[in-house]
């Protein structure tokens, strides 16, 4: 129960950004001061608070528009943070992108409401609750794209197998993305606290489904990811990942099967691909949402 209680409870952020040494490695450090300014530049800029509902309450996002673009990304934060900590990690990607940004909190994270936090067992149809609000406020008539990293990626790569997604829906962008939960926890578990994996998530899991209504097996994101047949992905990983190992990704990228494209970022940590190689990650994302077009320029009138 103290375990289940520290893992999936509703978290309380440090002020201060830690990085634990065992999942992000002991370079992750030097990104603080950058990350920490863009934190700050991000907290001055103007934008629209919008919520929605779900099983767990409200759900809290900043939409930041821009009118002069047609596509739009929903940003999706990691394990036991927010939306405006991790989007953090991203400087001025989304703007050099020419895209509409959303960033939203997940459930039992940030300004969202919820006690647990479900690994993507539930997260998956808030999401897809995210992409019905943007469907119907433009009536489908702009384009939309997830971009989640860690358990938001994950969480992203669920969403393409649900039913009942609209056209709009164009791509998933997965940073460093887990193939299952229970893979994940045994990894982690054992890097960290040495303990008999198996018999923690099944006692985990029994909790899980008393407390929380949700049942970690079925968080296979590899099984899912099966049925997704037209929804194009761009899985993206760092080959150093200390938390969530690069080769999750090649096996989610294996069991996919619509359109996809695996970009490997060599020697890059966990949640460190974009600060290891902006260029890259931001040409990547550019071909994935425009294709051979360039970026679409923002006109200003004078």
């Amino acid at each position: 129960m103290i375990t289940f209680r520290m893992l999936f409870r509703r978290p309380k952020l440090p002020k201060k950004l830690v990085f634990p040494k065992a999942f992000f490695g002991g370079v992750f450090d030097k990104h603080i001061p950058e990350i920490e300014a863009n934190h700050k530049k991000n907290a001055k800029k103007a934008c629209e608070i919008v919520t929605i509902s779900s099983s767990a309450g409200k759900l809290k996002g900043r939409f930041y528009e821009n009118e002069n673009s047609n596509k739009i990304v929903i940003f999706i934060h990691g394990y036991y943070s927010s939306g405006m900590r991790d989007i953090g990690y991203f400087g001025s990607l989304h703007k050099e992108l020419n895209v509409s940004l959303l960033v939203i909190d997940q459930r039992a994270n940030g300004e969202s409401d919820g006690v647990y936090t479900s690994f993507g067992a539930l997260e998956r149809y808030d999401i897809r609750e995210w992409i019905f609000y943007l469907n119907a406020r433009y009536k489908g008539e702009k384009d939309i794209y997830l971009h989640g990293i860690s358990m938001g990626a994950a969480t992203s790569l669920l969403v393409t197998a649900l039913a009942a997604l609209p056209p709009s829906i164009k791509g998933v962008i997965a940073d460093c993305g887990f193939s299952r939960t229970n893979g994940v926890i045994f990894f982690a578990g054992k890097r960290m606290l040495k303990i008999k994996p198996k018999l923690t998530f099944w006692g985990l899991n029994l909790i899980a489904k008393l407390a929380g209504g949700f049942d970690l097996n079925k968080v296979n994101v590899s099984r899912e990811l099966h049925k997704n047949t037209k929804i194009p992905i761009l899985f993206i990983h760092g080959t150093a990942d200390l938390f969530v190992p690069y080769n999750m990704s090649v096996k989610n990228y294996k069991a996919t099967s619509g359109p996809k494209k695996l970009v490997a970022f060599p020697d890059a940590g966990h949640c460190e691909s974009y600060l290891s190689n902006k260029a890259l990650y931001t040409e990547e994302m550019r071909k994935f949402i425009y294709g051979k077009r360039k970026v679409q320029k923002t006109t200003t009138n004078n």
